[in-house]
């Protein structure tokens, strides 16, 4: 069975794009547009991790990680910001790692490959 990501981003371009590039990698994937759309995703689905942009309308990525983290039952859940240079390390407590924009997509893999190890 594949792993499931959750992609949450406002941006629909991005959100299409990495969502086709994770399930030619043999992912499953799940879209959302901000965070609480995710978090709603996250109570039903129930992903092997999560790709969380920061900056979002309804709500944003530190919120969404926030209530995600409060919560016991998804503590552990690996949540990876996607976010700008400038932000890395500032929230440590709340996400895994964190994805630059723009990136790339052999680093994409890299980063997920720590969380979800590839079957053979």
């Amino acid at each position: 069975m594949a792993a499931t990501i959750l992609i949450v981003d406002d941006n629909q371009l991005l959100l299409q794009a990495l969502c086709e590039h994770l399930e030619r990698q043999g992912y499953d994937t799940v879209l959302a547009n901000n965070g609480r759309e995710a978090v709603t995703a996250i109570k039903q689905e129930r992903p092997d991790l999560v790709i969380m942009d920061i900056i979002m309308p309804v709500m944003g990525g530190v919120e969404a990680a926030r209530l995600l983290r409060a919560d016991p039952q998804y503590r552990d859940l690996p949540v990876i910001a996607f976010t700008s240079q400038s932000n890395i390390g500032q929230w440590d407590d709340l996400f895994n790692d964190y994805l630059l924009k723009p990136f790339d997509y052999d680093n994409l893999i890299k980063i997920i490959t720590k969380f979800i190890p590839r079957k053979e």
